[in-house]
């Protein structure tokens, strides 16, 4: 109950840190901010997991589920007192950097009565709009994907090593946390580096997250297809799913930094809506793989599952993605608008002759 607890409570996290990211950050810098929000991620299981072995042999693990309970609850005073929910609204802002951020994140985004505001037009559906955009859909699939990925890799690799290789967990240990290194060095080292780059080459928004994202699944997908043909060694293996990870570590620079891109008021509720789809791949992924596996009698149709998933994620936001926010694509008019216009003035200019 306490677990399911801690679950429901950490639920909202993921979109209310995108709806705090879009109020801060210029169209080009979204990239940068997504991957070190997941970078945080990734720092924080690896620190808590070597941490929490010494915790529990030292005080227990009553004790030790206690000091990261007040360590978090002390993260949170601190962040009620220092954080704001606007730049206008922060300490740490000069009058400079307030006014730069005004004008590169819409007048929407500084001000409490955006009413009149020029950008502040929302899709005008409520809740429907997470659901009525391809644009959207190309992010959910996507998400949907990456975390089918990670959590089959998470949950049974070390059973892969152990079936395959006759590697108990205890004996396979750098073989299991090599993927999750790689992960984190391709975020801290790459991502800034290949963004700027191919910002400089005039690379658009959308164009520099649909190519983090196509390279970070075409990538991993060839190599979940190769590990049961080709990866006869354990250390093999582990170069496959070490550059797997390094790979889907290019993801806050793609789908995920897109989730700042396609709204201007709903991110909350569009995040919120996106991370709900991944976690029923994290849910669903794990026991459809033990069917697959049971059914086959190997792991190699699982490896496929996930290679052909990869693959029709690529796809899916290469073709359906946008930069656009939904708000914009509501006020613009359609074909049957134009229409209605044209008609219209068609109609006054024959009234205005017949008089």
């Amino acid at each position: 109950a306490a677990q399911v607890a801690m679950g429901v409570a950490m639920g909202p996290l993921f979109p209310a840190s995108m709806q705090l990211l879009a109020k801060w950050l210029p169209s080009g810098e979204r990239a940068t901010a997504s991957t070190a929000l997941d970078l945080g991620i990734t720092v924080g299981s690896l620190v808590t997991a070597s941490l929490c072995g010494s915790l529990q042999a030292a005080i227990g693990w009553r004790h030790a589920f206690a000091v990261l309970g007040y360590a978090a609850a002390a993260f949170a005073g601190l962040w009620i007192q220092l954080a704001a929910d606007r730049p206008e609204d922060s300490r740490f802002c000069s009058e400079a950097e307030k006014q730069f951020l005004a004008g590169v994140t819409g007048p929407s985004k500084g001000n409490k009565d955006s009413s009149h505001q020029p950008h502040a037009a929302t899709a005008g559906h409520g809740a429907l709009d997470c659901v009525l955009y391809g644009r959207l859909w190309a992010i959910y699939v996507a998400h949907f994907a990456f975390n089918f990925g990670v959590y089959f890799v998470n949950s049974w690799s070390a059973v892969y090593y152990l079936e395959a290789f006759g590697l108990r967990p205890e004996q396979a240990g750098w073989h299991l946390a090599a993927p999750h290194a790689v992960n984190m060095a391709v975020k801290v080292l790459v991502n800034p580096l290949l963004d700027r780059a191919l910002r400089n080459r005039g690379f658009t928004d959308l164009a520099r997250r649909r190519a983090f994202t196509g390279l970070g699944f075409l990538m991993p997908a060839l190599l979940f297809r190769a590990i049961p043909v080709l990866a006869d060694s354990a250390w093999a293996t582990t170069a496959c799913f070490s550059l797997a990870f390094g790979f889907f570590a290019l993801h806050p620079s793609g789908f995920k930094a897109n989730y700042l891109d396609v709204t201007t008021s709903r991110g909350g509720l569009i995040s919120g809506a996106g991370n709900t789809i991944a976690s029923v791949a994290s849910s669903v992924g794990p026991p459809a793989v033990a069917r697959i596996r049971q059914g086959a009698g190997s792991f190699a149709p699982a490896f496929s599952v996930v290679a052909w998933l990869c693959l029709a994620a690529a796809l899916v936001f290469s073709t359906l993605s946008s930069a656009t926010p939904i708000e914009v694509a509501a006020a613009a008019p359609g074909p049957s608008t134009t229409a209605r216009k044209r008609r219209g003035s068609k109609s006054n200019e024959i009234v205005r002759l017949n008089q």
